[in-house]
């Protein structure tokens, strides 16, 4: 038996070895003819990449897109072997035969290489992606009322995704829904299709050189270069063609539009339009294959919605609320007015403010003209609703020759452009500057008092408030609201708003500049220049904004000469090289924008602008030297000097500007002369040491300062850093500082109790653990953003231990950038770690994180996070030895279950050693996930989602919890039932290497693969 063993093995052997020696004899023999056949597919394969690199080329020429990963990867595969096809060809004709007969495979398995890239080729498809943008937002709406729009709803989607025509209209009178409609279309849209959505508001003076603006704006092409119509008609048209299954809606189209002239051609491949307009025969004009009439809500729908507005705190009596569907009745059906009219009467159940609401709604209001239709149904409504925000309103008394504060901040907003999104912060300082606020004893107040008034007209349905994607809080108007501004805005007060009418030059004539103008608002077109000599004759016009006329060089000095009481003046975002010396002679003037005109190169001696409070110069690069004057600006609140070239303001100046509440410089000031403004409330600075900035804590902590919100950097300048536009925090950033501890006694404080925001960049002296160093750095208890770049020694922010630091509470955001000894966020010995997965970690630490994003630490093998509860954002690049992100206790029988219940994304990149996102056997159960990425993370072998079973069964309780003290969460679980993806999950990005592997990934059941397959983006 051993005997037959030995034989077998022996000739086993013996095969593999001849086979292999054959083998290479056969590719020694065939050498030349596979150098040959290598030698002309790489000639294929070079010329295959030289025309994807020209496709690339004119794609990313054309507009702003970028490579897809796979071609990406590919590219640099073709240069690999390339270099190692060149190396082999060398060392083949330098060497002989042992050379020759041991490099005959690798010729071989080169060419066969070669070949798979020419065929992976084929299989590209689209070599470019569009940048995220370019796919579209989602827009914020609101609900849909009716069963109409439900119909409606499913209709357009069959109109537009199944039967795929080309044009479709929706039509309707103002106040309709179109637009929510629209909306609610366009958010289904992405959400549901791979379709890119560009949805472009149009509204009634619109230009065909804006719309064509807006809509390369939304695909990245750059129009800035071209200003011939036809030419950019054209360079759009080219580059929409490229876009497969693009819908474009136009919202608010009230004249027919040449869209050849735009650069949209009915040829366009995929392209499908949607318009929203008041008029039908418009739908007809532009060809719409089907049309969508909207018609107004059912007298119950009406009476039902706005019982929803008026809410469930305002109660009607029986008798009260008859009275109130008579009103509701008044709106005639019309969403925009149903909504705004129950805003304004939210609270209310007097019966006789309701009965004086309907007698005043039965009224005719402005009067017969050919708009009699609009006027009667919507105006009088919305008309009625700005009447009572002045609570002393009464019937008798509408005709009146002043309004309230509130309702002149309302009209205010009537200046800004059509559908403009306005910033909360933003708005309420134009508040602040046009004296629209009453005087309090501190900006601060002031703020508050605005944010009220911008409260009461949200809730009175006049301003519209949503939020940004980047966190901002933005109002607008509705169309039709802002209408109504410009209605009571005709006469008195008298405003002209040509706000984002794409005007190429400055309107001339009485009918523009009237003597009784009090208001001018030319703000987001493309005027280039004023003429010389024209010198409009409005010595009342007290507001004249000019700003975002990006192109704008040129004011000549007579254009201010007849405005004497020019009391605020905007002229920032413009390209001015030189402030008119007229300016200068404005003694009226309260406010002077001059910010980011970076072209701006001198400002005149502003000695004389005794009564200007406000001066902003930040960003105005070419500024050399602090403007002349400035010691006579006594009133003075708000110098806003960020320019990076300035270096210091002249000694002595500060302290004779003694109204100052907000001072914005970017280089170090001398203390004591801050110390000395009494009435600074914000400021923005440096100073050289640390010892400094804690000299400025103990000052303001001792009462001799009202500073309440700062943004200081401490040590050399550093260029990357920059002043927000608006901040009421208290921000530091250390710059290559030294953080031990003072001699003799003296302690750094640095952060005070309240500091909210701390950047340490490149510093020295911390301690291995960040947390050890809180206690005299000032222990603070508030800071919500704690960002590292660049700092040495540190190797965690805490330790796991039966106590914690307090501080670590608050704390929201964690950034680490480049820290070359971080081990991890928390680190503990064997003990520590396993009595913290078995029992939980010290209670509250980093119970408040909602971001971690840690970008190259090559020393940390573990993160160690722990709780996780609030964790919204996980963002891992580019560490080279992490092996493992979170670290989950097992539990018998099921494995360890980590709950991330508020995660709405993962991201990991560049993580060569990353062998699992929890530990081995672990699951992770986020249903909040919205989108993982998962780059160049080779070892990776799973993705250990935690998938619900479907059905409606009974929830059982998992006592797996690693977190013992804690909540106990709950999942679905019956083994009949089909598994599902987390509900909120949108993508899964992964790049082509983890594609190949898709197959081979670890699952804990079969289903998973299929069930996520959908979501993957390679």
């Amino acid at each position: 038996m051993m005997q037959q063993l030995v034989e077998y093995v022996c000739s086993t052997m013996w095969e593999m070895f001849s086979s292999h020696v054959l083998n290479k004899v056969g590719n020694y023999i065939f050498i030349r003819g596979n150098l040959e056949s290598l030698k002309e597919n790489s000639k294929r394969l070079s010329d295959i990449a030289s025309d994807v690199m020209t496709q690339i080329g004119e794609g990313q020429n054309l507009r702003k897109r970028k490579r897809k990963r796979e071609v990406e990867s590919w590219l640099e595969e073709v240069q690999e072997i390339k270099n190692v096809f060149l190396a082999l060809q060398t060392e083949l004709q330098e060497q002989g035969f042992i050379s020759r007969f041991l490099r005959g495979d690798q010729v071989v398995k080169l060419n066969s290489k070669v070949e798979q890239l020419i065929q992976q080729s084929r299989d590209f498809g689209e070599l470019l992606l569009d940048a995220y943008e370019t796919r579209g937002n989602p827009l914020l709406t609101t609900s849909l009322f009716g069963d109409a729009f439900e119909k409606n709803v499913e209709k357009i989607w069959k109109y537009v995704v199944i039967d795929k025509i080309p044009i479709v209209g929706i039509y309707g009178m103002g106040g309709v829904g179109k637009t929510t409609l629209a909306k609610h279309i366009h958010n289904l849209l992405l959400e549901k299709t791979k379709y890119h959505v560009c949805w472009v508001t149009v509204s009634r003076d619109f230009s065909i050189y804006k719309l064509q603006d807006d809509i390369a704006r939304h695909i990245q092409l750059d129009l800035s270069t071209e200003s011939n119509e036809d030419k950019r008609a054209a360079l759009l048209n080219r580059a929409l063609s490229q876009i497969k299954d693009l819908v474009l809606i136009l919202d608010d189209v009230w004249d027919n539009i040449s869209l050849i002239r735009v650069g949209i051609t009915h040829h366009l491949e995929g392209c499908r339009l949607i318009i929203t307009t008041r008029r039908l025969d418009l739908c007809h004009e532009f060809r719409c294959r089907e049309t969508i009439g909207m018609q107004k809500l059912r007298a119950d729908e009406a009476w039902n919605l706005f019982k929803e507005v008026l809410g469930q705190e305002t109660t009607l009596a029986q008798d009260v609320e008859k009275i109130a569907m008579s009103v509701a009745e008044e709106c005639d059906g019309l969403p925009l007015g149903i909504v705004t009219l129950a805003g304004s009467m939210r609270g209310v159940t007097d019966i006789h403010v309701w009965k004086n609401a309907l007698s005043e709604l039965n009224e005719p209001l402005l009067g017969q003209d050919d708009n009699i239709v609009m006027k009667e149904k919507v105006f009088r409504v919305l008309k009625y609703s700005f009447d009572h925000l002045d609570p002393s309103y009464t019937s008798q008394g509408k005709i009146r020759n002043e309004y309230t504060k509130l309702q002149r901040c309302f009209l205010y907003c009537s200046l800004y452009p059509e559908d403009f999104e306005i910033g909360k912060t933003q708005l309420i300082s134009r508040f602040i500057s046009e004296k629209l606020i009453d005087h309090r004893k501190s900006r601060g107040a002031e703020i508050d008092k605005g944010h009220d008034i911008l409260d009461k007209l949200v809730k009175a349905c006049l301003l519209e408030s949503t939020q940004l994607f980047d966190g901002r809080v933005v109002v607008k108007l509705h169309d039709l609201v802002r209408d109504m501004a410009l209605e009571i805005t005709r006469d008195k007060p008298k405003f002209k708003a040509l706000a984002g009418l794409s005007l190429r030059e400055v309107p001339r004539g009485r009918n523009y500049w009237r003597e009784d103008l009090e208001k001018m608002s030319l703000m987001h077109n493309d005027i280039r220049e004023i003429p010389k000599g024209m010198s409009p004759d409005c010595p009342k016009l007290s507001t004249l904004l000019l700003n975002w006329n990006l192109e704008l060089a040129f004011i000549p000095d007579s254009f201010f000469s007849l405005m004497r009481g020019l009391s605020v003046l905007d002229l920032s975002c413009t390209s001015i090289t030189v402030l008119p010396n007229s300016v200068c002679d404005l003694e009226s003037l309260n406010v002077l924008d001059l910010s980011y005109c970076q072209k701006l190169v001198h400002v005149a001696n502003l000695g004389k602008l005794k009564a200007l409070e406000e001066l902003y110069l930040s960003n105005c690069s070419n500024i050399r030297e602090v403007p002349q004057g400035l010691e006579n600006l006594v009133n003075l609140k708000i110098l806003s000097l960020y320019i990076l070239e300035l270096k210091m303001l002249p000694t002595g100046l500060l302290p004779k500007l003694q109204h100052l509440q907000h001072l914005i410089l970017p280089f170090p000031v001398v203390l004591e002369e801050i110390e000395s403004l009494k009435q600074l409330e914000k400021v923005c600075f440096g100073v050289y040491e640390v010892n400094d900035f804690d000299s400025f804590v103990r000052s303001q902590q001792s009462g001799q300062g009202n500073i309440n919100s700062y943004d200081i950097v401490i040590g050399m300048a550093d260029p990357e850093f920059s002043i927000r536009s608006e901040f009421y925090d208290k921000r530091v950033m250390v710059y290559r500082c030294n953080l031990k501890k003072g001699g003799e006694g003296n302690e750094v404080t640095l952060l005070g109790q309240d500091i909210q925001d701390l950047e340490l960049r490149e510093c020295e002296g911390l301690s291995s653990c960040f947390s050890d160093d809180l206690q005299r750095l000032g222990s603070p208890r508030s800071i919500h953003t704690l960002e590292f770049r660049g700092c040495k020694g540190i190797e965690c922010i805490a330790r796991l231990t039966t106590t914690h630091e307090e501080e670590l509470n608050s704390l929201e955001k964690i950034l680490v950038y480049n820290m070359p000894d971080l081990m991890g966020l928390v680190v503990g010995d064997a003990i520590a770690i396993a009595i913290a997965l078995t029992t939980g970690p010290p209670i509250g630490l980093f119970s408040s994180l909602k971001r971690l994003d840690i970008y190259g630490c090559d020393k940390m093998k573990k993160l160690g996070l722990l709780d996780l509860q609030n964790l919204e954002t996980i963002n891992i690049r580019a560490c080279s030895e992490i092996e493992e992100i979170i670290q989950v206790v097992a539990v018998e029988g099921r494995g360890g279950v980590v709950s991330l219940p508020k995660l709405k994304e993962l991201y990991l990149s560049n993580l060569p050693k990353l062998k699992s996102i929890c530990t081995e056997e672990a699951k992770m159960c986020c249903n909040s996930i919205e989108k993982i990425t998962l780059l160049r993370c080779p070892e990776v072998k799973k993705l250990p989602l935690l998938l619900l079973r479907s059905s409606s069964s009974v929830n059982v309780e998992d006592g797996g919890h690693q977190y013992q003290y804690q909540y106990q969460y709950q999942y679905q679980y019956h083994s009949s039932s089909s598994y599902s993806a987390p509900p909120n999950l949108k993508s899964i990005n992964i790049d082509r290497a983890v594609k190949v592997r898709w197959e081979c990934l670890e699952w804990d059941d079969p289903t998973h693969k299929d069930i996520l397959r959908p979501f993957c983006r390679f």
